[in-house]
């Protein structure tokens, strides 16, 4: 076998072969020893490159998780790619030990199905897979739910209440609104919206979770997303709000058009490429230039952290997977770490084992329920 810190230099540029992947694949796999030398080679190659964020803004982030590989290989990503997509941006003061698997007592975690609520507090269960037609006391058509997406631009009521959709962890859903616009709801989210918009006024929403709206044009009707404390006002955009119950920010990001942020007494404006940020510590309104992709990535099926601390990965791990998560190692809490996932292809699992491959700990998954040790 080739020298193991060529074979590591190779890898880390990208041009390693086939044969010499699968002897460093077994090579890393063979002992702790050997995984522990190749995740150090790895950290400290990609903290003082590929993710330095003094000076750099992650243009090359996707590039660097997802290799290209030669027509040869699979195409789900060979296991030692997958190492280098999990990254510990830190420096680690004791060893992480060995964790024990234990048995816990039977339990089973159930995020829920999607849920349509009518005003007058009447619950239905929408199932992705059938086509139904929501429609009102009267009989009027409301919407259509079809093929993950719901459609409202052939309401025929004149009724402005407001209707409540809820999607727990593990789904996401699109809605189409009464004017045309577009809402890509994200994972343990709720919007309150009515199946028909005023004539005069406003065009508002209610966001708890995380929406991204494609907003139709209407001059004579701004459209407004009232997100926990904060309000977004838009006449005809691209964005996405950031709303969780519960969290001490609520995040608008801005891919196309402008909006207003208004909180209280204080407004921001952005640009394309800019977000605000609301922290209620401060109670302020904070306005930064982002790399919109990294905060729209679940729209394209993707779970994806960059400099994140573990506590929060777990809160993404559970809305994008639908699963609760009990972490008995608190210690890895402010841990932070780096990961790209396909939420289509890759399943719980397969983001797990990545963090497992290189010892950072382990699991079990029973029931929906993952203990990490």
């Amino acid at each position: 076998m080739e020298n193991v810190d060529d074979l590591i230099q190779k890898f880390q540029n990208r041009c390693i072969s086939d044969e010499e992947l699968t002897q460093l694949e077994q090579w890393v796999k063979s002992s702790k020893r050997n995984t522990y030398y190749f995740k150090n080679a790895i950290e400290q190659d990609y903290l003082l490159t590929a993710y330095s964020r003094k000076d750099e803004k992650f243009s090359d982030f996707d590039k660097l998780l997802r290799p290209v590989k030669s027509s040869s290989r699979r195409i789900i990503p060979a296991t030692l790619f997958k190492y280098a997509a999990i990254l510990v941006l830190g420096i680690f003061t004791t060893a992480l030990g060995y964790f024990y698997l234990t048995n816990q007592e039977e339990a089973v975690y159930n995020p829920g199905k999607i849920t349509f609520t009518y005003p007058n507090g009447e619950t239905m269960t929408l199932d992705e897979s059938v086509q139904v037609t929501l429609t009102d006391e009267s009989g009027n058509t409301l919407g259509v739910q079809k093929q993950g997406e719901l459609d409202f631009t052939a309401s025929k009521t004149q009724d402005t209440t407001y209707n409540t959709l809820n999607v727990p962890r593990g789904k996401r859903l699109n809605l189409l609104l009464a004017d045309g616009s577009r809402v890509y709801l994200n994972s343990e989210s709720t919007l309150r919206f009515p199946a028909h918009f005023p004539e005069t006024g406003t065009r508002e929403v209610y966001l708890t979770g995380e929406g991204f709206f494609e907003v139709a044009k209407d001059a004579q009707h701004p459209f407004r997303v009232n997100a926990e404390e904060l309000q977004v006002e838009v006449l005809g955009t691209r964005f996405n709000v950031n709303a969780y119950d519960g969290a001490q920010e609520i995040t608008t990001t801005l891919a196309e058009g402008s909006v207003k942020l208004v909180q209280g007494n204080q407004e921001a404006k952005l640009v394309p490429g800019e977000a605000g940020i609301w922290k209620a510590n401060a109670d302020q309104i904070e306005v930064s230039e982002v790399l919109v992709s990294n905060n729209t990535a679940w729209i394209e099926n993707r779970l994806l952290f960059i400099d994140e601390p573990f506590e929060t990965i777990v809160e993404k791990i559970e809305r994008s997977y639908g699963v609760k998560i009990i972490n008995n190692n608190p210690s890895l809490a402010a841990t932070r770490f780096n990961g790209d996932f396909d939420l289509k292809t890759e399943s719980v699992n397969d983001v797990l084992d990545a963090f497992t491959a290189i010892d950072f700990f382990e699991y079990s998954y029973k029931n929906n329920i993952i203990t990490i040790k």
